[in-house]
């Protein structure tokens, strides 16, 4: 992998210059997903229509359901739609080979799950440089990197440990230096605290919160846990499949 790969994933406050000011890095057109179960036709997104800014700490929310994840998952090009599309960063990535597509959406979007898997053989310092050492760079590059951002989020004496044997709030903070080590313009969480006590779900939040207001990420939180739809600047509510509510409010300084 040449140096100019490796010099765009070096920093961590910003990923690059023209992320700068408030613009469009995310747009859903016309998005709808129809599944079959039997006989039975699901529609489990209907039209949906959404622009995500480069400054939002955006909070999707709504019951178990309601299409939330669905909308994830197609905004990542993981599922495709039944119809319309979805632009990142003016790159509609329907248009983009499902095989470049993974390769797209690993450099451009850091993603966490509720629950993390890693390479039981690597250690967490490992598993957090695997997604660079997979596209090719330089071991030793990937390993610097890895610990740079582990300490950056101040896990860095996790290093040497094995991942399955910290407890789920590390867990969740080493799945974050992971989506963060090949330097994304944007952090998506698919309910991200669901297996963590309080306190250390409220540590996530506040480092998802430090991300987007101190490191310039766009943030895009999915989650039905009543105790966060406060959160960011930035609150869409979906119910059966459909967007009923899109508004801005001010920051909840606390969780």
């Amino acid at each position: 992998m040449n140096s100019t790969k490796e010099e765009k994933i070096k920093g961590l406050v910003k990923p690059d210059s023209s992320d700068l000011g408030h613009e469009v890095v995310i747009e859903v057109e016309d998005i709808s997903k129809d599944f079959k179960v039997g006989k039975n036709e699901i529609h489990a997104l209907r039209d949906i229509n959404l622009k995500i800014y480069s400054t939002d700490f955006a909070v999707i929310f709504g019951p178990s359901g309601c299409g939330k994840s669905t909308l994830l998952n197609i905004i990542l090009g993981i599922d495709n739609p039944t119809t319309g599309k979805v632009i990142l960063r003016d790159r509609n990535i329907f248009l983009i080979p499902e095989d470049e597509r993974g390769i797209f959406r690993s450099r451009k979007i850091g993603m966490i799950y509720q629950t993390p898997y890693w390479v039981r053989s690597l250690n967490s310092v490992e598993n957090v440089a695997l997604p660079l050492i997979i596209e090719g760079i330089k071991q030793s590059f990937a390993l610097a990197r890895a610990h740079k951002v582990m300490e950056e989020l101040e896990i860095d004496t996790l290093a040497k440990q094995i991942p399955t044997q910290l407890s789920g709030g590390e867990q969740q903070k080493l799945e974050l230096a992971r989506a963060l080590v090949a330097n994304p313009w944007i952090i998506m969480a698919d309910e991200p605290t669901g297996n963590l006590d309080s306190a250390s779900a409220n540590e996530i939040m506040e480092l998802f919160d430090e991300l987007n207001q101190k490191h310039d990420r766009t943030v895009v939180l999915v989650t039905h846990n009543q105790a966060y739809w406060g959160l960011g600047n930035r609150r869409i509510e979906m119910k059966d499949g459909k967007i009923i509510k899109d508004s801005k409010h001010r920051r909840n300084s606390t969780i």
